[in-house]
């Protein structure tokens, strides 16, 4: 058996330059012990060898490519040229190939109730393509909700949209006109020239319960995935969704529908379908991008009234009597305790005046309470009833209302020069915490 062997393994001997060369043991023979004289000898016999067997290979070869009885009649050479007579056609080589592997004569064909649903309403869906100055744009979603052109969407997808464009899934294109845009529950209806829509039917929201299947139509992230279709279930009703503003302040509390049907950006106002292939909900992404497999939706009973007025106002000139939206009050004004804004300030009033209370140390101008006669370093006292001692009572006492709601308060105001004051009511509506920037 041949063996190949460094003789050096594991060894740390040093060699002189005449013997640094590689010995190796081949076929049991030392090849570093052959003499140098016998080299030129062994080159010319292994050269002689080598010519003699390149010899025995070619000229056979080149012998019957000559003799051409091999190569059938009209047949051509390499370059062109006839080989031998006949038909000077060639003729292709043909190969039968057996089917070793096939598809099946009777592919499966799943009609099931998914596919159903996604036939029926994918041609009432579309990407609301919204272009921002010269250069900008986002995507959204959309859905018809008239045969002659009115479509839902969510109001952030066409914020501060110089041009709206409505792509239905086999390329068919409108420009839009927002008819009516509603920011504090997220909704807008826009207007297409079109004749002969088919609207998606809209359920009842209210008949939901948790664990039914839904599924979600619309344009994630490119207009390259338009007409996706992801599934999921109902996971809870009636959630309450604290939103805040860009300035962190909670401005109100939006009661949705839960879902962990895949929502993602560009899904923000396509709908919510139940297998009936009927919209239950508008999805909302902007209300769920922080977390994975918790979606949120509008209940449709709830929009439906809101698309109405917007359809027919362009505005929503009247909440909801069962609103799914509850603004947060804001008062627009700060506030000090009692006797640490009267020394921040520098007050010492020169009358008796109210021990307890929070000292007004600014009011914000088009307010309602400023409206009302709310003044610079007033003292407020009561709030609609209740007892006023201090920051925390005032903040208490507002997280009880609503937006739009009316409420009374009682202040103690001051003279110019302090020297003399008198209790006041003033009567407002709550402005909504949704206008603060």
């Amino acid at each position: 058996m041949n063996e190949f062997k460094n003789d050096r393994d594991d060894q740390n001997t040093e060699l002189t330059p005449e013997e640094n060369r590689p010995a190796y043991v081949w076929d049991g023979k030392q090849g570093g012990n052959r003499r140098r004289g016998k080299k030129p000898f062994m080159f010319f016999v292994v050269a002689v060898v080598c010519m003699a067997l390149t010899a025995a290979i070619c000229i056979p070869t080149v012998l019957y490519a000559m003799d051409g009885s091999h190569i059938p009649d009209g047949s051509k050479d390499p370059s062109g040229g006839t080989l031998s007579g006949g038909d000077q056609s060639r003729e292709e080589t043909s190969y039968d190939v057996s089917e070793t592997v096939s598809i099946t004569d009777s592919p499966f064909l799943e009609e099931n109730a998914l596919t159903q649903v996604y036939k029926k309403c994918q041609s009432s869906c579309a990407t609301i393509y919204v272009e921002i100055g010269n250069t900008g744009y986002s995507i959204g979603s959309g859905f018809v909700l008239t045969e002659d052109g009115y479509m839902a969407t969510n109001q952030h997808v066409v914020d501060d949209g110089t041009k709206v464009t409505v792509i239905f899934y086999d390329g068919t294109e409108y420009e839009a006109e927002v008819v009516g845009e509603d920011a504090i529950r997220d909704l807008a209806v826009l207007k297409i020239d079109a004749k002969g829509l088919t609207p998606l039917e809209l359920g009842d929201s209210d008949a939901l319960s948790v664990g039914q299947t839904t599924i979600a139509i619309g344009t994630p992230y490119d207009q390259e995935l338009a007409g996706t279709m992801t599934m999921g279930i109902i996971s809870g009703l009636n959630r309450g969704i604290s939103i805040e503003n860009d300035a962190g302040v909670a401005t109100k509390t939006m009661h949705l529908i839960q879902t962990d049907t895949p929502i993602n950006p560009g899904n923000s106002g396509g709908p919510l379908i139940n297998m009936a292939g009927q919209v239950v909900g508008i999805n909302s992404l902007k209300l769920i991008d922080e977390y994975e497999g918790i979606g949120f939706a509008i209940p449709i009973n709830s929009a439906v009234e809101i698309f109405n007025q917007l359809i027919q106002y362009g505005e929503v000139v009247q909440a909801p009597e069962n609103d799914f939206v509850i603004e947060n009050p804001r008062l627009g004004v700060q506030v000090y305790e009692l006797e640490a804004g009267l020394e921040n300030f520098r007050i010492k009033p020169r009358c008796e005046y109210p021990k307890e209370g929070v000292l007004v140390a600014s009011v914000e101008p088009h307010t309602a309470v400023y409206a009302a006669g709310l003044e610079l370093y007033d003292i407020i006292t009561d709030f609609n009833g209740t007892p006023i001692k201090g920051l925390q009572d005032l903040t208490n006492a507002l997280k009880q209302y609503r937006a739009g709601d009316k409420v009374t308060i009682t202040v103690f105001s001051f003279s110019r020069n302090f020297s003399e004051g008198e209790y006041k009511t003033l009567e407002f509506i709550l402005d909504s915490a949704e206008a603060i920037g």
